[in-house]
């Protein structure tokens, strides 16, 4: 397992980016996939999709990497598209074995569309904390997934 790919999502999310673009730039990273666009790609999916508390953003990033990652050896678009699919699930399945669910209000304990509780939130440190530990677990699960 590659610890350089989860020591640098995790220096990506302590530095600014959203979960998403964590997974997405460490693993392409890791994978010598990284592309300029891929960080702006993924800007619109942290906080569960744009602060909505949906889809965790470190869940969508890492079907955003096994995206790329598979349409490198796949050019049949018609079976790209379905191993894609089917490593997605893969990969959502382990997500919410790991952590229960990939919904993000799940994962956190709040509602942060509700100002006062995104508040509460961001006071307890639970994005440092909770979001943390699922960058580095959606990293881990993608390098295994993904080995060499």
């Amino acid at each position: 397992m590659t610890k350089s790919a989860i020591d640098s999502s995790l220096e990506y999310f302590g530095s600014g980016y959203n979960c998403a673009q964590s997974v997405l730039k460490s693993v392409l990273e890791d994978k010598g996939l990284m592309f300029d666009e891929a960080i702006h790609v993924a800007a619109g999916l942290g906080g569960g999709i744009c602060g909505e508390g949906l889809t965790c953003g470190a869940a969508s990033g890492g079907v955003l990497a096994i995206g790329v990652l598979n349409g490198q050896k796949v050019s049949n678009r018609g079976r790209d598209k379905a191993e894609t699919y089917s490593l997605s699930k893969r990969f959502i399945d382990r997500f919410r074995e790991e952590f229960g669910t990939e919904v993000c209000n799940g994962l956190i304990g709040y509602d942060i569309t509700d100002p006062a509780q995104r508040k509460k939130a961001q006071d307890e440190g639970v994005f440092e904390k909770v979001c943390s530990k699922v960058v580095e677990g959606a990293v881990r699960i993608l390098l295994e997934m993904f080995p060499g």
